[in-house]
C-alpha cells in the first residue's frame, strides 16, 4: 500500500520513537493523522503543532471515522479498544515494520542494523546524504540534533532507515544496502539465543538483491560470518587491516575521534569528530562507505560529518548540578554500557566517575548479571535504579539489583541499589563534587534523575536570589 492511496491512517502508540516518525512523513505525505499512546511527550507535542490529532490514553472513539489504515507499535496488544474498533469496521491494522517497509517500497532504501550503534549511525548517513543535495528520505529511531526531525519524507529516490531486529521488524523492508554494524546477543524473547540472533541478520541480509550492498563490520566475527554467506555485494570497514574501508592511527585521547580513513589502501581524508568515543568512529567509517555506496564521496560525505552533533540519549549532556556534568546515555546492553564508560574516562579526564544504571528488562539484567557487573565497574560509584520492566510481568523487584550491586564491589568498586528514583537523587546531591561527572544509563526513564536534580539545584538558586540583599551603591551623588 503506498502513501498516495490513503487519506487518513491512525497510529496506536504514536509516542515512540519509530512510530511518531512515520507518522511524520505520513503527515509530510499529505495524509490525514491521528494517533494515540498511554503517555504524550516531545515527540507526540511535535505532532500536534503540524496537525495530527493526538490523544492520551486508548478508546474505541479515539479512531477517527475516515480512517483507512491503523498502525501500532509492537507493544500493542491485540485486545487494545482502537485495534477492536478498527477490525470491526473493516480498517486494515498493520504493525509499524510492516507499513514502514510499504511505504518505502520502490524507494533505494539503506538500511542500517546491528546490536548497537544502529540510531547515531543512520543519524550521520541521513546528515551525509541530506547535506549533498540527495534528497533522501530518514527514519531514525531517536533525535537528532544535526537534523530538522528525526524522519523526513524527502524527495529523493533514498531512504534511510534505522532498520530494528526486535520482533524480526527489519523483515519487513526492503533494503538495497545494509549496513550490519555488530551481532550480539540480545532481544532472548525474539531470538532464544545468540544462533537465532546471528540466523535473524543473515536472513536480513538475504533480502539484499543479488546487485545490492553489504556493508559489514570487518571486526566482528558474527558479521564475517553472515557476509561470508551473504548473496551480494560486499564491503567490509573497520581496523582490520582486510577491511576495505579502514580507519588507520585512529586516535581518541582527546576523547574525541581522529583519523585517517582509506578505501582499498588509498588515503580518502581524515576523520574528525565532535562527538566522543572510538565506537562513533566506526559508526562513522559506516556510513561514509554506505554514502559512498549511494553517490556521495567520501571527501564530501568527512566533512559534513564534523558538524555531526550526536544523537538526543547517546552521550547527551543534559547540563550541571555545581560544576558537575550530567550526562544521558540510551546505553542497555553490557558492551554498550562498557564503550560508555570507557568513552566517559576519556572525554572527562581526572573526573570522578559516577554511573547511575537502570536496567532495561530483567530478562537482560539476569541474562547478563556478571557482564553487566564487569562494565560497570568500570565506575568510581555505580547507584543502581529499579529495573524498568518492559513487557515483563511476574518479576520480583530488588533481588536482581541488590545481586549486580553486590557483583560490583565484588570487583573493587563502590556500589548500592536503590528502591527509588529519591534515594539516588538524595545520594548524588549530597555526595557528588566539582570533579565528578554522573553518567545516567538506560533505555527506560532512568534520565528522569537528572532532570530533578537540575530542578533542585535551580530552585534553591532562585530562593537564594530571592533573600539576598540587593547590592547597596557607595557612590556620592554628584
Amino acid at each position: 500500500m503506498k502513501l498516495s492511496h490513503l487519506k487518513s491512517v491512525h497510529f496506536v502508540g504514536v509516542g515512540g520513537a519509530g512510530v511518531s516518525g512515520l507518522a511524520r512523513i505520513a503527515l509530510q505525505a499529505g495524509l490525514e493523522v491521528s494517533g494515540s499512546d498511554l503517555v504524550l511527550n516531545d515527540l507526540t507535542t511535535r505532532l500536534e503543532h503540524q496537525g495530527a490529532a493526538i490523544h492520551r490514553g486508548h478508546a474505541a472513539h479515539h479512531l477517527p471515522a475516515g480512517a483507512n489504515l491503523v498502525v501500532i507499535s509492537a507493544a500493542i496488544k491485540p485486545d487494545n479498544p482502537e485495534v477492536l474498533a478498527a477490525q470491526a469496521g473493516g480498517i486494515r491494522v498493520v504493525k509499524y515494520a510492516e507499513a514502514l517497509g510499504e511505504f518505502t517500497r520502490g524507494r533505494t532504501n539503506l538500511c542500517v542494523a546491528g546490536t548497537h550503534g544502529k540510531t547515531t549511525t543512520t543519524a550521520m548517513l541521513a546528515q551525509i546524504m541530506r547535506r549533498a543535495d540527495k534528497g533522501p528520505g530518514w527514519l531514525v529511531g531517536g533525535e537528532p540534533v544535526s537534523l530538522e526531525s528525526p524522519a523526513a519524507w524527502g524527495e529523493g529516490s533514498h531512504f534511510v532507515i534505522e532498520s530494528c531486529e526486535y520482533d524480526r521488524s527489519f523483515l519487513k523492508l526492503s533494503p538495497s544496502l545494509v549496513v550490519l554494524n555488530n551481532i550480539e546477543l540480545d532481544h532472548m524473547d525474539v531470538y532464544g539465543d545468540i544462533k537465532g540472533v546471528t540466523a535473524g541478520f543473515l536472513e536480513f541480509v538475504k533480502r539484499l538483491p543479488p546487485k545490492g550492498m553489504l556493508i559489514y563490520n570487518a571486526d566482528d566475527d558474527r558479521c564475517r560470518e553472515v557476509a561470508r554467506r551473504a548473496p551480494c555485494q560486499k564491503l567490509g570497514f573497520g581496523l582490520n587491516p582486510k577491511a576495505e574501508w579502514r580507519l588507520v592511527n585512529l586516535d581518541v585521547s582527546s576523547g574525541f575521534a581522529r583519523a585517517e580513513v582509506t578505501c582499498r589502501g588509498l588515503s580518502a581524508g581524515q576523520l574528525t569528530l565532535e562527538v566522543p568515543g572510538a565506537v562513533n568512529a566506526c559508526n562513522a567509517l559506516a556510513a561514509i562507505a554506505a554514502a559512498n555506496w549511494a553517490g556521495v564521496p567520501a571527501q564530501r560525505a568527512l566533512p559534513i560529518l564534523r558538524d555531526f552533533r550526536g544523537v538526543k540519549r547517546r552521550f547527551e549532556v543534559l547540563g550541571s548540578i555545581g560544576g558537575v556534568p550530567l550526562v544521558d546515555d540510551y546505553a542497555h546492553h553490557p558492551t554498550a554500557v562498557k564503550q560508555l564508560l570507557e568513552t566517559a574516562r576519556n572525554t572527562f579526564v581526572g573526573r570522578g566517575i559516577t554511573a547511575v544504571f537502570q536496567a532495561h528488562q530483567y530478562q537482560r539484567i539476569n541474562t547478563f548479571m556478571t557482564e553487566f557487573a564487569d562494565a560497570l565497574a568500570l565506575a568510581d560509584r555505580v547507584l543502581i535504579a529499579r529495573t524498568y520492566a518492559a513487557r515483563e510481568q511476574g518479576v520480583i523487584p530488588g533481588e536482581p539489583e541488590e545481586r549486580l550491586a553486590k557483583l560490583v564491589r565484588m570487583r573493587g568498586t563502590d556500589a548500592m541499589a536503590y528502591s527509588d528514583f529519591s534515594g539516588i537523587v538524595n545520594d548524588i546531591s549530597l555526595k557528588a563534587v566539582p570533579s565528578d561527572a554522573v553518567l545516567f544509563i538506560g533505555a527506560g526513564d532512568v534520565n528522569a534523575m537528572a532532570g530533578e536534580l537540575i530542578a533542585r539545584r535551580k530552585d534553591i538558586s532562585d530562593r537564594l536570589r530571592a533573600v539576598r540583599p540587593a547590592a547597596v551603591s557607595t557612590g556620592s551623588a554628584a
